[in-house]
């Protein structure tokens, strides 16, 4: 017997699912979605779970993860519930329930550990930095003096590993939770994998089929990409990234780390903007994690253009203050929003794709074998 959980609908409304309660299960909004298909129709059938309170049916579904958030339902939906913003709700609930730590579940439901743990990181950083930095030169701008790259690298591995870890074992724990399919063959697995994670995860296509969309799709790929590549800088090539050198403006690096620049400070700018002029759907109510994650970023690029731009102006003290207020931000962007909470949903989404597909091939597996 499915496991009922009278509480769950109000677990839901405190995550962000407004006005749901006007459902009648009239089933426009799975008519009129364009990424619901039959075997997997939503937002109805989620919606159905969380009113009847079952709570194990909604952990084990993926279909949340296949809804792009395009509004279509909510402005389909003759009783003015919500359902675009009821399905956000449930992708924030299961991302608690992927998280072995429990951390997750007290960010998204306490803004005072929003605060105190972004305090508490950035504060940890700022301190570290202040004990370990090497010479402050003043008669001109040395950032490997103030802090040698091999520190930074040393602090850059330890936080990818841990992050790894943590992003990875909720993934697998998503996948226990996911997948009832135990008679696919390994090379299907790898099959799949390919077929659906890798394309998925580097365009996030599934979100053009939506209308009204492809403005979004720009604006989500260009905080993806402007984020990966000023990532990548910073890790793999810190040591061009970080240095006394003064590029030209021509200089592949410079150029590419202004172009991520401005496509971070343009994605994050547009997503902010909607969000003050509630002018969509999916734009109208916004959680505070959402804030947030969007606060933290635009935080985090610009103070990463204050850094070249007093680097290159010749002022020592300001980049230096500059630099350590940039690393203090970006802890707290990484650590909070890798594993817990924004920052997975770009796991989450394609890997749900591909544990769907694999439940799909198991089904018909079955069938071919009782038939």
């Amino acid at each position: 017997m499915a496991k009922v959980n009278p509480k769950l609908i109000d677990e839901l409304k405190e995550l962000g699912a407004f006005d749901i309660s006007a459902c009648y299960s009239c089933g426009v909004c799975t008519a009129t979605c364009p990424l619901a298909q039959e075997g997997h129709e939503f937002p109805r059938k989620i919606i159905r779970y969380a009113i009847l309170g079952l709570e194990d049916k909604l952990i084990s579904s993926t279909e949340p993860w296949l809804c792009y958030y395009c509004g279509e339902c909510t402005q389909s939906c003759p009783r003015g519930a919500d359902p675009a913003g009821f399905m956000m709700a449930v992708r924030r609930y299961l991302t608690t329930h992927y998280d072995f730590t429990g951390f997750s579940r007290r960010f998204y439901r306490s803004k005072v550990v929003e605060l105190i743990s972004t305090i508490l990181l950035f504060t940890v950083t700022v301190l570290s930095i202040y004990l370990v930095h090497g010479p402050i030169i003043l008669t001109r701008v040395d950032l490997d003096s103030f802090l040698p790259p091999h520190i930074v690298e040393l602090g850059d591995i330890v936080i990818l590993v841990v992050l790894s870890a943590l992003l990875l074992t909720n993934v697998y724990r998503m996948y226990r939770l996911t997948v009832m399919a135990r008679n696919i063959p390994f090379t299907a697995y790898i099959k799949e994998f390919v077929r659906t994670v890798v394309p998925h995860f580097l365009t996030q296509i599934r979100m053009l089929k939506c209308n009204r969309n492809t403005l979004n799709w720009i604006m989500h790929i260009l905080i993806v990409y402007g984020y990966a590549t000023i990532f990548i800088f910073v890790v793999v090539f810190l040591d061009l990234f970080q240095t006394n050198v003064l590029y030209p403006i021509y200089s592949p690096i410079r150029l590419g780390g202004y172009i991520a620049s401005a496509a971070l400070l343009i994605g994050a700018g547009y997503a902010i903007y909607g969000r003050l002029r509630k002018d969509t759907v999916m734009r109208q109510y916004s959680h505070s994690t959402d804030w947030f994650f969007l606060t933290l970023l635009y935080l985090v690029v610009i103070t990463g253009v204050l850094i070249d731009a007093f680097k290159y102006m010749g002022l020592p003290m300001e980049t230096y203050i500059a630099y350590t207020v940039h690393l203090g931000l970006v802890t707290p962007l990484l650590v909070l929003e890798v594993p817990f909470a924004k920052w997975s949903h770009l796991a989450y989404r394609p890997f749900a794709i591909y544990f769907t597909r694999l439940n799909d091939l198991s089904k018909a597996r079955t069938v071919q074998v009782t038939a």
